[in-house]
């Protein structure tokens, strides 16, 4: 607002109802600058009272020159300048100061020039300013998922973790029914109910969402919003992704179980590979005798003697895997040599299955801390499930990535079989469980065992037709 000249011709009188019904703080000085009118917005802001400002000096209320003249051309130089109000501080009455803008009106009248002084609180626009400028950049960039909702259960709002576990994009859902927002999701799962808006609060509520396959496992809690007088607005739902550490936890509990496997692994292994050694080589000679003397029938139960005491040894050997090896060496790996070593071993595998190796390899793939060989171990042991798991004329492909946001490399391996129903896909990696006919239940806990070694994980998902292994592997440029 700036500086004009009011012409006034008449008395105070017809100010009364221009001033009265002002919101801004408003005081009239004469040229003298004493005080000799204000309103109620001003008494509010300074806590004086009418009968305590009548013929003060404006110096006294607020820092303005004692000479009114300068005072007044100060700021019209100012606002032509700088084309802005300029700041003055109001002394309160209690003592305290208020920065604030001012305008000032020049009021012409046939015998005495007045000035009518307007001041402008900025501390509640400055506040409000403040709040939605940290409102915008918590929305934007929290780590926390948060719904905000209107007393017609509209979305109003939503931070931009929430979109992305929830798989919605924000701006086709804001202003929209939660019920129509979700509508696809059945009622009894949907993330909260309309009862939240009748104060139904919930703290560490846990919910299982699916995005896109994808399980997320949150915690949310709820809480009404009211406004200044009691009444409710809306309310607000916050959750946190907790998926990460549902998913430690159980490799926690994964791990400790290889461990003990491993401890009593190591302690008997030798102790049982010792007398199997002699039993196969005596077994051995006893079955060439048996040749020679035309025993065929007792030559052939040698031969099933022999095969068993084959599988108990390989049984022994993914033991001995499950407690940690010593003396394992750790160097820069290049993930497409590895697996460009093991295609055609993949591939005879997946020429006996009458099936198809599709590869995708990524361009200048960063190399990873690993262990060669037990790479290739991994690589192999997960191909080998895929292809035996499809039916004849199945796909697998196996697709090299980088995430470059979390500095991961990855290898999906993805097979179309008939998938991992939903009850057993969390079992998988558990010692001893096996779905095969002759399975011992120990490839994949190896196989986790060793990448969780280097710092890396492995994920799968099964969408009821084909499963996908994902290996992650932490990488550095330094």
């Amino acid at each position: 607002m700036l500086s004009k000249d009011f012409q006034v011709s008449v008395g105070f009188s017809n100010l009364d109802l221009y001033i009265d019904k002002n919101y801004c703080p408003i005081i009239i000085v004469n040229e003298h600058g004493l005080i000799v009118r204000g309103n109620e917005g001003f008494f509010n802001m300074s806590g004086y009272s009418r009968e305590d400002i009548i013929n003060m000096p404006i110096s006294r209320v607020a820092d303005f020159p004692t000479t009114l003249v300068k005072g007044v051309q100060d700021y019209e130089s100012y606002i032509k300048t700088a084309n802005k109000l300029p700041f003055i501080t109001l002394n309160q009455r209690d003592g305290r100061r208020l920065s604030c803008e001012y305008s000032i009106f020049k009021m012409s009248q046939p015998k005495q020039t007045y000035y009518l002084f307007m001041f402008h609180d900025t501390s509640d626009r400055q506040e409000l300013n403040l709040l939605q400028q940290f409102t915008g950049t918590f929305m934007k960039d929290v780590n926390l998922g948060v719904i905000l909702i209107n007393t017609d259960f509209k979305l109003v709002d939503i931070s931009d973790m929430a979109c992305r576990v929830l798989g919605v994009e924000k701006d086709q859902v804001l202003n929209k029914l939660i019920d129509e927002v979700f509508h696809l999701v059945p009622r009894e799962h949907q993330l909260f109910q309309r009862t939240i808006l009748d104060g139904l609060v919930v703290r560490n509520h846990a919910i299982s969402w699916m995005n896109n396959q994808e399980r997320h496992e949150l915690l949310m809690d709820s809480n009404l919003l009211k406004d200044h007088k009691g009444a409710v607005v809306g309310a607000c739902v916050i959750f946190k992704d907790v998926s990460n550490l549902r998913s430690l936890e159980e490799q926690v509990q994964r791990s400790d179980r290889l461990a003990m496997i491993g401890q009593i692994a190591a302690g008997t292994a030798h102790e049982i590979r010792n007398p199997l050694t002699s039993i196969k080589g005596f077994l051995q000679v006893l079955k060439k005798t048996l040749l020679n003397k035309g025993m065929d029938k007792e030559h052939g139960f040698a031969e099933i003697m022999l095969t068993e005491i084959d599988r108990i040894n390989e049984l022994v050997s993914e033991f001995l895997l499950l407690s940690k090896p010593k003396n394992i060496s750790y160097d820069m790996v290049d993930i497409p040599t590895v697996l460009r070593e093991i295609l055609p071993i993949i591939n005879n595998v997946a020429i006996l299955h009458d099936a198809t190796i599709q590869y995708h390899a990524a361009i200048d793939l960063p190399k990873v801390v690993a262990n060669n060989e037990l790479l290739k171990q991994v690589c192999l042991n997960i191909c080998k499930n895929g292809i035996e798991a499809m039916v004849e004329g199945g796909i697998l492909t196996i697709i090299e990535k980088t995430d470059i946001l979390e500095k991961l490399v990855s290898i999906e391996i993805h097979d179309t079989g008939p998938g991992i129903p939903s009850f057993l896909i969390d079992k998988i990696f558990d010692p001893f469980f096996t779905t095969k006919e002759n399975g011992t239940g120990l490839g994949l806990s190896v196989c986790q065992r060793i990448i969780h070694d280097i710092g890396g994980s492995i994920r799968v998902s099964s969408k009821g037709f084909g499963t996908t292994f994902t290996i992650s592997i932490p990488y550095s440029l330094s």
